[in-house]
């Protein structure tokens, strides 16, 4: 059965406020800025210390897989996972799972054994306390975020 509203009363409706998300000017080029626009999401581009996205009160550090290789390689993921320890809750995602495989990638182009980045995602986990989540393509990254967004605090 359908609510019916009574456009007679009174009473207020209460406006529902849209979730900002906050978004380090560095992603600009990511096309999860447009496809949040596009899930209507209220969106600010600035400068970020830490992370890549804001979410109510989430860092996410984002990663495509070849990044994710690369920053691996080069050690730059620690040093970002290391600075996530200011926010309480924090999270990785890795995206692209679809379009590239994580170990095949990085065993042809780097020569790094499938087993060393299971070492390393596990380090994540433990060592870092970071959630990882694996996302398919830009659409669902923004699809994630924009679900979080929702998310009441408990």
């Amino acid at each position: 059965m359908k609510e019916i509203f009574n456009i007679f009363s009174r009473r207020k409706i209460k406006e529902i406020k849209k979730p900002k998300i906050e978004i380090d000017y560095r992603e600009k080029n990511s096309l999860v800025i447009s496809e949040l626009t596009s899930l209507g999401l209220d969106i600010e581009i600035k400068e970020l210390k830490v992370a890549d996205y804001i979410v109510a009160g989430v860092a996410i550090e984002r990663k495509t897989v070849s990044d994710f290789i690369s920053s691996m390689k080069d050690r730059r993921l620690l040093r970002q996972l290391e600075e996530l320890r200011q926010y309480e809750s924090r999270l990785l995602i890795v995206e692209g799972i679809d379009e590239q495989e994580l170990y095949t990638d990085a065993e042809e182009n780097i020569g790094m054994h499938p087993n060393s980045i299971r070492g390393f995602l596990l380090s994540i986990l433990l060592n870092y306390k970071v959630p990882i989540i694996f996302t398919k393509n830009y659409e669902d990254t923004a699809k994630f975020i924009s679900v979080l967004s929702r998310k009441e605090p408990k």
